[in-house]
């Protein structure tokens, strides 16, 4: 699902797709690249002078990485610490292109088309069950469920450029996915890197 913060008095939250492949150098931590395509939109509140409705059919590409909360202790011997371990959070950075349908301002009636193309800074936080493992205790199959934060840098995530138009917005990206991984070992059994 996201949910568009661009100025308009009632943002509405829409559908929304993800794909992603993402490599851990090590267990607590990954890169990932990411691509998005959904809809971002937004109406006025009834009775508002600046009135902004705008329909934003996006697509996005986020490199992003991601700490775990598992490098801070060791696990293995907590059930606790064991279950939290796999609590993430991260920053990047992405660019999002728009194509945008807006009212104009003043209301004429007249519907405007924008395409743009923003930079965003994404902060990310979520969390990765194993529902699947290997005979060697690594996880096969996660369940991810995240939410982020995007900000996006300049004017134009709602397509209006106009004296009322911030020079920064923000959506917010919440997810369920399920991860596959790839996992390579080396000769000596134990020594790997993990693709999903």
């Amino acid at each position: 699902m996201a949910t568009a913060y661009a100025g308009a008095g009632v943002p509405q939250t829409n559908a929304a797709f993800y794909a992603g492949i993402g490599y851990y150098p090590y267990p607590v931590f990954n890169i990932e690249l990411e691509g998005q395509s959904g809809t971002l939109s937004g109406v006025s509140m009834p009775g508002a002078k600046n009135l902004k409705n705008f329909n934003n059919n996006y697509k996005a590409v986020i490199l992003d990485a991601n700490l775990y909360l598992g490098v801070f202790f060791d696990a293995q011997k907590n059930g606790f610490l064991n279950v939290i371990k796999n609590f993430y959070g991260g920053i990047g950075y992405g660019v999002i292109a728009g194509s945008i349908n807006n009212v104009e301002i003043p209301i004429t009636g007249n519907i405007n088309h924008v395409n743009n193309t923003l930079k965003m800074i994404p902060f990310k936080g979520g969390y990765e069950y194993d529902i699947l493992r290997n005979k060697y205790n690594e996880p096969l199959l996660k369940i991810d469920v995240s939410a982020t934060l995007n900000y996006v840098m300049g004017h134009g995530l709602d397509g209006y450029y106009d004296s009322y138009a911030k020079g920064y917005s923000f959506y917010a990206f919440y997810n369920v996915g399920i991860k596959y991984t790839f996992i390579i070992h080396s000769t000596y059994g134990k020594s790997y890197n993990k693709f999903d």
